[in-house]
């Protein structure tokens, strides 16, 4: 079953073209890297797909249901982006940055989300940030509280914006493995922007923007 999919989607802004008639089909539990370079739409791209930006011409669907015409309530359950930077508001901690959406969407007791957010901190090696503000996290912190944020929600897609940036062989690896763990267990699709150094032999297929346009990455 097709989870994303992008039907001759252009985006433009001012007399700058991101994309022209560009088209992609993510399946249900595939995991998809798109190679990006700087202001080639990368982002643009998984803010499409997340209904965060909304394309000039062209239509998306995320589970078979138009993503402008979703609730916010379906939005929460079909799809969930990890921002490269930013993403957690300040009047929050971390934790409740995860929390408390789950609290506003979701029937889920105090107790069983925590139940969801600490086993998953602990297997990224991030439990001792959750007491903290997003102030005070580093650039690769933000970006490993934005995945968390994503996992914990269990939507059908995940888009992840260069999460492997600025990380430590290491970490990366640890976070690779755990994120793989996951979406095996819950089957959603993960589509991941990624950069020069980045590992994507994970990917059940790597893709490329050029000419405006998804290619497969050669």
């Amino acid at each position: 079953m097709t989870c994303l999919r992008l039907d001759n989607v252009s985006l433009s802004f001012a007399d700058k073209r991101v994309f022209s008639q560009l088209n992609l089909r993510v399946g249900s539990g595939e995991i998809v890297c798109v190679e990006t370079g700087v202001l080639d739409g990368g982002s643009s791209l998984l803010k499409i797909s997340a209904g965060l930006c909304a394309p000039t011409e062209g239509n998306v669907s995320v589970d078979g249901l138009a993503i402008k015409d979703m609730t916010e309530q379906a939005r929460f359950k079909a799809t969930c982006m990890a921002f490269e930077a930013g993403g957690l508001l300040s009047i929050f901690t971390n934790y409740n940055n995860i929390a408390f959406p789950m609290l506003y969407h979701t029937s889920m007791t105090k107790a069983a989300i925590a139940s969801y957010i600490e086993p998953l901190a602990e297997a990224l090696q991030i439990s001792e940030l959750l007491p903290l503000e997003p102030h005070q996290l580093n650039d690769v912190q933000t970006r490993m509280m934005n995945l968390l944020r994503a996992m914990v929600f269990r939507p059908k897609l995940i888009l992840l914006d260069e999460v492997q940036s600025g990380m430590s062989e290491s970490m990366r690896d640890n976070m690779l493995h755990v994120l793989l763990k996951e979406q095996q267990q819950h089957g959603y699709a993960v589509v991941m922007t990624v950069t020069a150094g980045d590992r994507t032999d994970f990917a059940d297929r790597v893709l490329a923007i050029r000419d405006h346009k998804l290619e497969d990455a050669q």
